[in-house]
């Protein structure tokens, strides 16, 4: 008895990646949330921002956590579809390095925190985050249906010339 494969793939659509990309943004706004509410109500303690240039810090809540979640998972799909558009071969390689490098950039460094608690806990928000949107919109990346155009490559080949 032949015994088939356990499990077969089903082929990319364009609108499988872009439910998987929604499913992305939804799991990242998702865990920002569950970090929050592990943070805020279930440890007890607040989370506050931390002032730049001698600023007060400032409180974050649930909407302040669904807006730093959300508005970075839209840019980056967004950017991703962009790369994707002008680079279609190398888009993957080029949104993953640059997620990375943003996320780098903007993880709380400095500021006046009001704790370490609260520059410890901002970190973790943005780990969280990442943790889930760059390995989903990567692998949609990677996954994503290949149009003719994908496959051409990008300088014309030359006709050999005989070495006689």
């Amino acid at each position: 008895m032949a015994a088939g494969p356990a499990f077969t793939a089903r082929p990319a659509t364009r609108a499988r990646v872009r439910s998987l990309r929604l499913a992305a943004v939804a799991g990242a706004v998702l865990v920002a949330l569950l970090t929050w509410v592990l943070i805020e109500p279930v440890i007890g303690h607040d989370l506050y921002a931390p002032g730049l240039n001698g600023a007060q810090p400032e409180n974050i809540g649930i909407v302040e956590t669904v807006a730093a979640a959300l508005a970075p998972a839209l840019a980056a799909w967004a950017f991703l579809a962009v790369l994707e558009k002008f680079f279609p071969r190398r888009a993957t390689l080029i949104w993953t390095v640059v997620a990375v490098v943003v996320l780098v950039a903007t993880m709380p460094w400095s500021g006046t925190f009001r704790s370490e608690g609260d520059h410890l806990s901002l970190v973790v928000l943005h780990l969280v985050v990442a943790a889930v949107l760059i390995p989903a919109l990567a692998w949609s990346a990677a996954h994503r249906p290949r149009l003719p155009q994908d496959s051409r490559p990008t300088r014309p080949r030359r006709a050999r010339r005989s070495t006689r």
